[in-house]
């Protein structure tokens, strides 16, 4: 029996059992429609049969490419009707659909619920104290290493120990001995540029990254502080030429170092599924770097799941959401989309099968202590948006204050609107 099967059939039987969440079961032609992120089937409708079967209402889930997905959203919820009734949220977002009214208050459909979450898990679903949108997993950076390539230069092996991380400086030292432009090879590169890929660059050397208001970045995006990182940024591309310039897709990042042509990335957990087709790639992984007399920092956060407020079928819908907060839910969640478990008991529970791998024990040290969610503020898509194209600006050449000042005055324009 297949695992996904076996966790159907037990997801099935133990929904049952509880009466299926208040009474859902009992509107057999309840259908919710629940737009959702355009995964493959197979990684999503097993999910929703589950629920199905067990209830009797119908999922109509849409599957949308994340930009198709946003703008869908944006469309239905400004338009403020019934439609969708739940819906897929991107955590950094939680803001901007709360303070609009897009989002339910969860907190008295799951609050008795939320100590067997990971703490940091919670952070991005929440606005102003009250909790918007519920985390399906969470994400966590990896250092992954070419090892043949690092054997072929007689280089050690970076330490898969946290407290033994290296330091940026440290890296590009390596890099730049793993660089051979002869043979279009490269000794690092990030899997994408993107803030929340970039963002712990600046925030390990302690700058702030947006004001303490959520909505200011005048100041933050375009401090000295930052200026200085992203200058260093810069420095690796074009003066030590560590890295390819202009991969801005993670799909590139990901084919050169399957092909051994780059040594070194940081990227995410996804990864150690997607590298199984690189049959002649043998790779590790280590801690994220952080910056010499800062503090480590890794990126985290993920998608979430909320309520429209305006759903004409709110006992339907809160019972869809509850059920994502069960352990049988999320651990088939896990057995789909390999995203880094939210409920601490997925954790304990498979302690001693799936996390044994050097990996998972990185993952959950970096989420107890390093782990940093992105900027909370209701502006993060015109936050993300702009900070996005200096950050692709700045790795290919361009000056880099006037491309953070220009981002900045950008950015604290478009976020007028949420004020």
């Amino acid at each position: 029996m297949s695992i996904i099967r076996r966790h159907f059939l037990q997801g099935a039987a133990s929904l049952a059992a509880l009466g299926a969440f208040g009474g859902a079961q009992a509107q057999g032609t309840t259908t919710l429609t629940v737009p959702w992120m355009a995964w493959p089937e197979n990684q999503v409708r097993p999910l929703m049969d589950v629920y199905e079967k067990a209830t009797g209402v119908k999922i109509a889930e849409e599957r949308l490419p994340i930009d198709e997905l946003f703008k869908a959203l944006e469309v239905r919820l400004t338009a403020r009707n019934a439609l969708p009734d739940v819906y897929l949220v991107d955590g950094p977002l939680t803001a901007s659909y709360a303070i609009r009214g897009h989002l339910l208050d969860l907190a008295p459909v799951v609050g008795s619920e939320l100590g067997r979450y990971v703490p940091t898990t919670l952070v991005q679903g929440t606005w102003r104290d009250k909790l918007y949108s519920l985390p399906l997993g969470t994400s966590s950076q990896l250092m992954f290493y070419n090892k043949k390539l690092f054997a072929e230069a007689g280089i050690p092996l970076p330490s898969a120990d946290p407290a033994k991380r290296l330091t940026w400086d440290e890296l590009l030292e390596i890099a730049k001995k793993l660089t051979k432009p002869a043979i279009s090879q490269f000794g690092f590169t990030f899997e994408s540029v993107n803030p929340y890929q970039l963002l712990p660059l600046p925030q390990s050397r302690g700058v702030k990254v947006i004001g303490d208001d959520g909505f200011t970045a005048a100041g933050y995006v375009d401090s000295p502080g930052m200026i200085d990182v992203m200058t260093w940024y810069q420095q690796m591309y074009q003066v030590h030429k560590i890295g390819p310039v202009g991969t801005f897709q993670t799909g590139v990042t990901q084919e050169m170092f399957g092909a051994n042509k780059l040594a070194m990335f940081i990227g995410g957990t996804w990864n150690l599924v997607g590298f199984a087709k690189f049959k002649d790639l043998d790779y590790a992984v280590a801690p994220h770097p952080y910056f010499a007399g800062g503090k480590p920092i890794t990126p985290t956060g993920s998608w979430h799941i909320g309520i429209n407020p305006r759903t004409s079928q709110m006992a339907q819908a809160q019972a869809f959401v509850k059920w994502f907060t069960t352990r049988d839910t999320m651990d088939l969640w896990f057995n789909l989309r390999q995203y880094p478990p939210s409920l601490k008991q997925i954790w304990e529970e498979r302690a001693k099968t799936t996390f044994v791998d050097p990996a998972w024990a990185i993952v959950q040290h970096e989420l107890a202590n390093t782990a940093t969610p992105r900027p909370a503020t209701p502006g993060y898509r015109e936050y993300e948006s702009f900070l996005k194209i200096a950050m692709q600006d700045i790795q290919t050449g361009a000056n880099v204050k006037e491309a953070l000042v220009r981002a900045a005055s950008s950015i604290d324009r478009e976020m007028r609107k949420y004020r």
